[in-house]
């Protein structure tokens, strides 16, 4: 009795296994963004198909096998105008990939018999990888040997990108080489690879040491020490220079200034010998010192000797001789 119950168990696991069996593996798909991907469902009897329905994070679309052809409803907008089905098939293909496409799929298969087989794909979405760019900056330099450092670079942090350098098989996206005078010429091969596409891009190095000065590290360094020199020495210079113009400016103006505020006296002997009158200057240290007082001028009263006198009788028998102008 209890070896036909054996039996029986091990025929009821047999068959979960069978079944289990029709469930294959997840398959993991990568595709490129902007290009299309396919789903292959491998199915071996089309004819006993009732429906398919596909899934992500919600549904997709639903599949209805026709006599001509089958019929397709999307039930997801993203993929409106993108999804299509491989008719007798009935594999899936979604166009213009985008990274949002990304993620699981499932997709149960729904037979007459009222049996269900479900497949699931892991979709993951790549860009194709453009040139990479090499980079080279020098480390150190001893008796005309360098240590350089060659870094490569895509354009876009993608995932899943691999570097490799040839000709030393490097695994990484930076090499560090020792290059001296005497090696020859050696150009280095980055290629830079993800899961849908690789590149390359190759730099020659030519004694970097010697004949390209941008590799020192004293020329690296020279141009902003001669910069920071000539701002110390240009700085102090422009100072002097600004104060030198100012201190000549107020000057000019002073000078134009005092020459409006002269004050000249005039003396003039009229008609009459017996008095004459002449006009003082008021100092400018005085007039400077009272700048908001009013010019002030002194009249004076000279009483003429009998030599000025007589000097002034000749005087007046010349022609033209009516006044004279006398500046103090």
């Amino acid at each position: 009795m209890a070896q036909r119950h054996l039996w029986i168990w091990f025929l009821c696991l047999q068959t979960w296994s069978e079944a289990a069996g029709k469930d294959a593996d997840p398959v993991v798909m990568n595709g490129i963004l902007g290009e299309s991907v396919t789903f292959l469902l491998n199915i071996q009897e089309p004819k006993k198909i009732d429906n398919i329905a596909w899934t992500s994070q919600s549904s997709v679309a639903f599949i209805k096998p026709g006599v001509n052809k089958a019929e397709v409803t999307i039930t997801q907008g993203t993929y409106k105008g993108r999804i299509e089905i491989i008719d007798q098939k009935y594999d899936l293909v979604i166009r213009d990939l985008r990274m949002e496409d990304a993620g699981t799929y499932k997709a149960d298969i729904n037979e007459e018999n009222e049996e269900t087989i479900t497949k699931i794909y892991y979709l993951h979405i790549y860009r194709r990888l453009k040139t990479p760019k090499i980079t080279q900056s020098l480390i150190s330099s001893l008796n005309n040997t360098c240590n350089i450092t060659l870094t490569c670079s895509v354009e876009k942090e993608e995932k899943d990108v691999t570097y490799s350098w040839s000709p030393f098989g490097e695994k990484s996206n930076v090499l560090q080489i020792v290059h001296s005078p005497m090696d020859q010429k050696l150009t280095y091969t980055c290629t830079a690879q993800n899961p849908v596409s690789n590149s390359s891009d190759s730099v020659t190095v030519q004694q970097p040491c010697t004949d390209t000065p941008s590799f020192h590290p004293r020329h690296a360094v020279l141009p902003g020490g001669l910069a920071v020199l000539f701002l110390l020495i240009l700085i102090p210079m422009l100072a002097f220079l600004f104060r030198l113009y100012k201190r000549r400016r107020d000057r000019i103006v002073l000078e134009d200034d005092v020459s409006k505020k002269t004050v000249y006296a005039v003396v003039s002997r009229n008609a009459q010998p017996t008095e004459s009158r002449i006009y003082d200057e008021i100092p400018q240290s005085k007039m400077l010192s009272c700048k908001k007082d009013p010019v002030t001028t002194i009249y004076s009263s000279v009483q003429l000797s009998e030599k000025m006198k007589e000097t002034n009788m000749k005087d007046r028998s010349l022609p033209k001789a009516l006044g004279n102008e006398i500046v103090v």
